[in-house]
């Protein structure tokens, strides 16, 4: 009886045996912009839209439609409206806000072109206008009628595929296309496209 009750009081601690030989949870903060950390599952992240907007942003801007459009508008800037992110991916991790975000960061601090509000934003101007027509002082009411239209829509869509080999080593791709396209004509003026590949390597469990 008594190695029965050592037994059962020994099943019970366990647990707390087990819990109290894990170390404290330790949190490093790093810059925004920092690498640190990598990939922790493997998944689409913070460093991929970061790193994805920067190049295609800058490959799309650096590119001859910008210096066309100049040479025959009098040198104004063009203007550019983003129509959101596409996701055709089941991966969650990927944030379509937070990356269009960082798309129209990219674009705007660039200075060689205009962003009018993206799809969805514009929505709410309209509503806070129509809103200031009602209750705001005629002073201070902004007018309809007045916004600035775009000259160009950039279209953005992602895609992934995964394959594994079922012994715990799998691959993760995707693959991010934009097109920029001319409101007036329908013309796609840039197309860019950026791949990312990962490798996942999940070792197995030993005792």
């Amino acid at each position: 009886m008594q190695l029965v009750r050592m037994l059962v009081v020994s099943a019970a601690l366990l647990p707390v045996v087990s819990f109290g030989c894990g170390g404290p949870k330790k949190v490093t903060r790093t810059a925004a912009d920092s690498t640190e950390g990598g990939d922790l599952s493997g998944y689409w992240n913070d460093i991929d839209a970061q790193q994805v907007s920067k190049a295609m942003i800058e490959d799309c801007l650096t590119n001859a439609w910008v210096s066309n459009f100049q040479e025959e508008n009098g040198g104004k800037k063009p203007v550019v409206k983003l129509m959101g992110v596409i996701k055709r991916t089941d991966d969650r991790n990927v944030n379509t806000e937070y990356f269009s975000k960082q798309l129209e960061r990219q674009m705007l601090n660039s200075g060689r072109v205009r962003v009018v509000a993206a799809w969805g934003q514009d929505q709410i101007n309209v509503v806070a206008r129509d809103r200031q027509a009602t209750h705001a002082s005629d002073d201070t009411a902004k007018s309809h009628g007045n916004e600035v239209g775009e000259d160009f829509t950039l279209q953005t869509i992602v895609n992934s595929q995964n394959e594994s080999d079922g012994g715990g080593k799998s691959v993760r791709a995707y693959l991010v296309n934009m097109e920029l396209v001319n409101t007036e004509t329908n013309e796609k003026v840039w197309i860019g496209e950026k791949q990312i590949r990962k490798v996942i390597d999940q070792a197995g469990t030993t005792w």
